[in-house]
């Protein structure tokens, strides 16, 4: 039989199609085992230090508004720092005041303290602090010299260095309550969510999950991992009755002020909404996720002055170039001190702007004029617009 040059040719030559592919799958393979042993290892760093603290005592505080992830992420913490037997406690500075969030600690029954300066806390009692789900270790409140940032794990992007003994930021994840939850399916200790204790927590974290991916929209591997962990253990019937919580009559009165304030330029809407009492505050970041729905918007920015202290706004953004935390930082800046006034992440972001002496004013409706030009120029020369163009809504009154 005689074979062809071409035939022997090709007969010898190796499947390098093949060959390219599996060497691709096994370069992949090789990258998420060492990603994941990446993180197992920072689990294992996580409970060695715990570990080292036995009988010490831990401060957990939930900085900013408490939410759905800093909150279950607290419970998880005060849960893996007292199967090492140290003593702890969860503290926040500002107001519960999203609906969702008040029903989340009322019907687990959270014990959560609310610190304040008039109460007797005792800090000199606590050895160290943690902090979860934010961007710096900065605290409202001076600790003693002593006490030493023990934990700080988020999964935004740091704003300067933090100096703790454990951290672990994961800018992949789509929220701190699934790195905690890595946490505890990895605990020598096993989480089995056969106590109320237990089941409270993977309520909260699943809770958690949830809220910070904007119900999976924007969820990762370790989101979907987590959950996956954690539906064994959920109370699935406590979990819709939190989730399904009635919008508040005071956040349907700021959404129709925000509808009819609306500043649209191009694909960008712009809404102040006055004067927000605190307990409202939270109601400013649910007008953004509503407006935009609005056809033809593709960024939202809502803002108040809150408690009549702070400039208090939301962005929210459906763009694939916009980045919130850069859009903020760029048209806010920072203070002396090095501070940024506003920050986000891939599809949200917010700032606070203290008004200061300016609070003091006894014209209320001419210090809102005054603010919202302000603001909006700030927007408008941000976005390269002219603010004498053509607009839609209201653009003058402060009253809600």
């Amino acid at each position: 039989m005689v074979v062809s040059n071409n035939q022997t040719k090709k007969d010898k030559e190796p499947d390098l199609g093949a060959d390219a592919a599996t060497i691709q799958s096994d370069s992949s393979s090789r990258k998420s085992k060492a990603k994941g042993q990446a993180f197992s290892q920072k689990a294992e760093e996580l409970f060695k230090i715990l570990d080292e603290c036995r009988g010490k005592s831990l401060l957990i505080c939930i900085k900013g508004y408490p939410d759905p992830d800093n909150i279950a992420s607290a419970l998880a913490l005060e849960w893996l720092a007292q199967t090492h037997e140290m003593k702890t406690k969860i503290i926040y500075f500002d107001s519960i005041s999203h609906h969702e969030n008040r029903a989340l600690v009322k019907k687990l029954d959270l014990e959560l303290e609310q610190y304040n300066s008039a109460n007797d806390h005792d800090l000199d009692a606590y050895d160290y602090f943690a902090i979860n789900d934010s961007q710096n270790a900065e605290l409202p409140i001076q600790l003693p010299s002593h006490c030493k940032l023990l934990t700080f794990v988020d999964h935004h992007k740091a704003l300067g260095t933090i100096d703790g003994m454990f951290v672990d930021i994961r800018e992949t994840a789509g929220s701190t309550s699934a790195i905690f939850t890595e946490y505890l399916e990895k605990s020598s200790v096993e989480f089995r969510g056969d106590s109320d204790l237990e089941t409270k927590i993977a309520t909260a974290l699943m809770h958690g999950i949830r809220s910070d991916t904007d119900d999976f929209v924007n969820a990762t591997a370790i989101d979907y991992k987590s959950s996956q962990f954690l539906s064994k253990f959920v109370d699935k019937d406590l979990l819709a009755l939190i989730s399904r919580q009635a919008i508040s009559a005071k956040t349907m009165d700021l959404t129709q002020v925000a509808l009819q304030h609306k500043d649209i330029r191009e694909t960008y809407l712009f809404s102040g909404v006055g004067y927000v009492r605190d307990e409202d505050r939270d109601g400013i970041g649910q007008c953004a996720d509503y407006l935009l729905h609005r056809e033809g918007i593709e960024t939202v920015v809502v803002y108040g002055v809150v408690g009549n202290s702070v400039i208090d706004g939301s962005l929210r953004t459906k763009s694939h170039t916009l980045d919130p935390d850069k859009w903020l930082k760029d048209v806010f800046g920072k203070t002396e001190e090095g501070k940024w006034f506003g920050g986000g992440r891939k599809d949200k972001g917010g700032f606070q702007i203290p008004l200061g002496v300016f609070s003091k004013c006894s014209d209320r409706e001419l210090l809102w004029i005054l603010i919202k030009k302000t603001i909006d120029e700030l927007f408008y020369d941000k976005i390269g617009v002219d603010s004498q163009s053509s607009r839609d809504g209201d653009l003058n009154s402060g009253k809600v």
